[in-house]
């Protein structure tokens, strides 16, 4: 990934990609002209695109299971993928940094960043949601977890973060809404199931 790649807007639709495998989640680069993505084979790929080019950049196979779900930070140079084996993993500027084996119980369906490079939150298939420090994850997993909130009933399947309000919110297959006060740390709503 050592290609520099700036945004700008395209006046044509960049080429086509055809892969093999399905692929579970996708996001652009907040910065960069860069398409990221995770399939059901546990692969992590990363395409530089154009209006007439879309080029590999970089591949990962550091997940043996499928990759549900990735997210960047805000500058672009950090990215992090939820895992269905448990664990999620983060890459920094093309390279992997690190891996948290068992941060779940169960798969994990969602990832968000949230602040600097270090927090960000996970969601499982149980409805679990992990507020995670990762400056501590050296010290192990239990303690890289700060804040953990189980109300949720089903998959989580969405998070957002609000930063000017310090507040998550979340969708699970239990059909309900989430709002999470981080400050406290606890539930600060949560809506009826639609």
């Amino acid at each position: 990934m050592n290609q520099s790649v700036t945004n700008h807007s395209l006046k044509d639709e960049s080429p086509d990609i055809y892969l093999d495998d399905h692929v579970m989640d996708l996001k652009y680069s907040p910065t960069q002209n860069i398409l990221s993505m995770c399939q059901i084979t546990g692969t992590i790929r990363m395409f530089a695109y154009g209006e007439d080019r879309m080029d590999e950049i970089a591949t990962f196979n550091h997940h043996k299971d499928s990759c549900r779900t990735l997210d960047y930070n805000e500058n672009g140079t950090i990215m992090y993928v939820g895992s269905i084996d448990k664990s999620f993993s983060v890459i920094s500027n093309g390279r992997v940094e690190g891996k948290l084996e068992l941060a779940h119980e169960e798969a994990i369906n969602s990832i968000c960043h949230l602040e600097n490079d270090h927090i960000v939150a996970t969601g499982d298939d149980d409805g679990v949601i992990k507020i995670w420090d990762l400056r501590q994850a050296q010290h192990g997993t239990k303690k890289a977890c700060a804040i953990e909130f189980k109300e949720h009933e089903g998959s989580v399947t969405h998070m957002q973060y609000v930063a000017g309000k310090n507040m998550l919110l979340s969708t699970a297959n239990d059909g309900m809404l989430g709002v999470w006060d981080l400050k406290k740390p606890e539930l600060y709503a949560m809506s009826d199931s639609f």
